[in-house]
């Protein structure tokens, strides 16, 4: 399970520790369970089978997949080809490298084809993607921030494995998560070239963040605790608001304000309780939605949530879209309820579980949108539809469906069975992946994911005017696409 114990609360705790002088690793792929680095030691020396790092994306001629119908091209201006690294692009990666995919299936980049590529992640800009090289024999990772604009690479050795990155929101600082040094998981603060821009990591049992919007704030969710840092350049400079539980990963900022969401489990629990009175804390209040102001400190209770919870806020920052599973039944179970068509009548109160809402920021108010777990909630760029991962109501099948809610009903857009990676090392975190652009076109008019086929895995595109079609851009384990740069236009 992604979270510790009440039991082991103490455990759980934030700790801030100065890192090793050769700076810290990363990669994107979990270390296997009886890895180990030895500091002062290079594994690839005289390893004649190691490729070194690219400076600079590989240029390919190689066309759209031709046992496939690629999607149309997104809209794009003129559609001069003059820039092919522009924006718009599809980054879908897995043990064949990265390929960089203009909408049609067209390949205009290619980094590390003879190395297995993981964790994409795009800037909030578009301009930068971030992800790790690794040695497919090895096992040892690097690196590699690409300009998109220009195709240029920068790379940084790595020593111990990373599992997420997310960008700032001005790009100039990415945080990697990653395996601690004692285990549990530590943050590591990066520059804009994949290079440590700090000497202090924060460790955990556990670890979520959120980017502050425009700003340098890092929230922390660290095992039970939840910590905001002001700035990351000094992370022994933060704010503790205490132990908040474990019904949720990342917290969520609410845009145009200094406010974010989150699930308290202990009833606002004191500084310094108890374990003992935590336990009954526990066992005595259910888990609530909370508004909290970073600045004035003042919380708005926006209602109950449940044992696990997901948030999407909107990009207005005048709703959020929540997911509560339900006590009685596994989170990934599906239910027998019609889920192809739902158009609430009103505002809703309470949280009933297994189901997907959209809650109103300053009333509280709900409306149920799916009637059952959401596995992946994330707004488009334009704010008018929320993307929604569910279960089928086969319980014993693997294959998912991707719903729409487009503010006035939802619709099932596509059924897929995910691909292992996109299952297990995404799916499983949504929330703190969906705290940056993720799947939506900058168009807001389709999406990109990992889907397994029977031509294997692939990275698949599903467009909002094509309900039930999926489309093939080649293999790959999982696909992100850009986000709207700052001259798109978009709302």
């Amino acid at each position: 399970m992604r979270r510790c114990l009440i039991a082991g609360v103490a455990a759980c705790a934030l700790v801030i520790v100065a890192a090793c002088s050769t700076g810290p690793s990363r990669s994107s792929v979990p270390a296997p369970a009886d890895w180990a680095s030895e500091a002062g030691t290079d594994p690839l020396a005289g390893d004649p089978s190691f490729t070194a790092p690219p400076t600079a994306l590989l240029p390919s001629a190689e066309p759209a997949p031709a046992d496939e119908s690629p999607a149309e091209p997104a809209a794009d201006g003129d559609g001069s080809t003059a820039e092919p690294l522009y924006g718009g692009l599809i980054a879908a990666a897995g043990p064949l490298g990265l390929r960089l995919l203009e909408p049609s299936g067209e390949v205009v980049g290619l980094l590390g084809p003879d190395q297995i590529v993981t964790q994409p992640t795009w800037s909030r800009d578009g301009l930068r993607l971030a992800a790790t090289l690794v040695h497919p024999a090895t096992g040892v990772s690097q690196v590699a921030v690409v300009d998109i604009a220009t195709g240029d690479i920068a790379t940084a050795p790595t020593s111990r494995p990373y599992f997420f990155y997310s960008w700032s929101h001005d790009s100039s600082r990415l945080v990697a998560l990653g395996p601690g040094p004692t285990g549990g998981t530590a943050a590591f603060i990066l520059d804009e070239t994949g290079a440590p821009a700090s000497d202090v990591t924060l460790q955990g049992q556990s670890m979520y963040v959120a980017w502050e919007p425009g700003g340098r704030r890092m929230l922390v969710h660290a095992g039970h605790q939840l910590l905001l840092i002001n700035d990351v350049d000094s992370p022994q400079d933060y704010q503790d608001f205490g132990l908040v539980g474990v019904d949720f990963l990342a917290p969520a900022w609410v845009p145009g304000t200094q406010d974010f969401l989150y699930v308290d489990s202990y009833d606002q629990a004191p500084a310094g309780i108890g374990e003992a009175e935590l336990l009954d804390r526990r066992s005595a209040a259910s888990p609530q939605l909370l508004r909290r102001s970073t600045d004035a400190g003042d919380i708005t209770d926006l209602g109950p949530a449940g044992l696990y919870t997901m948030l999407a806020v909107h990009p207005s920052g005048d709703r959020a879209a929540i997911s509560a599973a339900s006590p009685e039944r596994p989170a990934l179970a599906g239910d027998d309820s019609e889920t192809v068509s739902i158009s609430p009548t009103g505002p809703e109160t309470g949280a009933p579980a297994g189901s997907v809402q959209i809650v109103d920021l300053t009333t509280g108010e709900r409306l149920t949108v799916l009637d059952r777990i959401g596995l992946w909630l994330e707004w488009s760029p334009n704010g008018r539809h929320l993307l929604i991962a569910a279960g089928t109501d086969d319980p014993d099948s693997i294959q998912m469906s991707w719903h729409i809610w487009d503010g006035q009903q939802s619709y099932e857009l596509a059924r897929f069975a995910p691909t292992e990676t996109f299952f297990r090392d995404y799916l499983w975190f949504a929330d703190q992946y969906n705290e940056t652009p993720r799947l939506w076109s900058p168009d807001s008019d389709a999406i990109t994911f990992g889907a397994n086929t029977v031509d294997g895995d692939i990275s698949a595109v599903a467009r909002l005017g094509s309900a039930g079609a999926m489309t093939s851009l080649g293999p790959s384990d999982v696909s992100f696409w850009s986000p709207p740069r700052p001259d798109d236009g978009l709302p």
